[in-house]
């Protein structure tokens, strides 16, 4: 019980840093992103939302893009792509 009790503690401290503070906050992270390779267009992706929070995504404050299954999705934050890729299946049967 204690576990389960965690477990659910963790996942809302994630998705809670999908939140508007968190996106503007991203901005800065943005140009650090952007160093890394991470500039893509809305376009280049296989949805507009982030299928980990369920956060729409805007060009320019995509913080990381995973591949899975010959799609890139792109996520507001590491830790949504970390969420995402941790179990994809659960998340894409959700849409």
């Amino acid at each position: 019980m204690k576990k389960m009790i965690f477990s659910a503690m963790i996942g809302l401290a994630i998705l809670s840093s999908c939140d508007t503070k968190a996106k503007e906050e991203n901005k800065e992270a943005t140009m650090t992103t952007e160093s890394k390779g991470v500039n893509v267009k809305l376009a280049d992706l296989a949805t507009t939302k982030d299928f980990y929070c369920g956060m729409d995504l805007e060009e320019g404050s995509i913080a990381d893009t995973a591949s899975y299954n010959g799609k890139t999705y792109g996520f507001c934050s590491d830790e949504c792509k970390e969420g995402f890729m941790a179990d994809p299946e659960k998340y894409l049967s959700q849409q």
